[in-house]
């Protein structure tokens, strides 16, 4: 092969060259109006996605503490349920104390209560009992009045009739109590 072969002439060159073509304006201004109204609407349908991203957060946020709030108030309307059962067996107790010949049965039911309030407590349940304390109405029912001649035992509970409870800041049983009033 030759030297004339391999390298082609200046002649080749010039028509294997890409063809110019003519550019119109007019077309390239309708391409660059496409372009920008595209990129107009990119951000319209992105400024949407974000905006319906963050309502779905949101919504999700909003949905997950009300479901929160709801277990919650179940698992406080159980207990509160549960503490009839408590109520049941401190009565027990009270009824056997008056009969000697049931003491073994007394401390049972005294042994099987005191793990069933352990088990509430690990729950999250805190006994209220505000005996010697100012009568708060916010955490006992007063469901009577005991005179007392002390002014500083004026408007203080007295005695307990029954407990309450609370689950973690929510009482969900006050407790009932008797307030002192001073008598002159």
């Amino acid at each position: 092969m030759s030297e004339s072969d391999v390298k082609p002439d200046a002649a080749d060159l010039e028509e294997s060259e890409s063809p110019s073509y003519a550019v119109d304006p007019a077309a390239v201004e309708a391409l660059r109006v496409r372009a920008e109204a595209a990129e107009r609407k990119l951000r319209e349908v992105h400024g949407a996605y974000a905006s319906a991203k963050s309502e779905l957060e949101a919504t999700r946020a909003r949905l997950e503490r009300d479901l929160e709030r709801k277990v919650e108030l179940k698992f406080a309307d159980l207990v509160a349920g549960l503490l009839e059962c408590a109520d049941d067996l401190d009565r027990a107790l009270a009824h056997g104390a008056t009969i000697k010949a049931a003491a073994p049965v007394v401390q049972g039911v005294a042994l099987a209560r005191d793990r069933f309030l352990g088990a509430l407590a690990k729950a999250g349940l805190e006994r209220i009992a505000p005996e010697g304390e100012r009568y708060d109405p916010n955490v006992a029912e007063a469901v009577g009045i005991v005179p007392v001649a002390d002014p500083e035992a004026n408007d203080t509970v007295q005695r307990i009739e029954r407990a309450g409870y609370r689950l973690g800041s929510r009482v969900i049983r006050p407790a009932r109590v008797f307030v002192g009033r001073l008598v002159s």
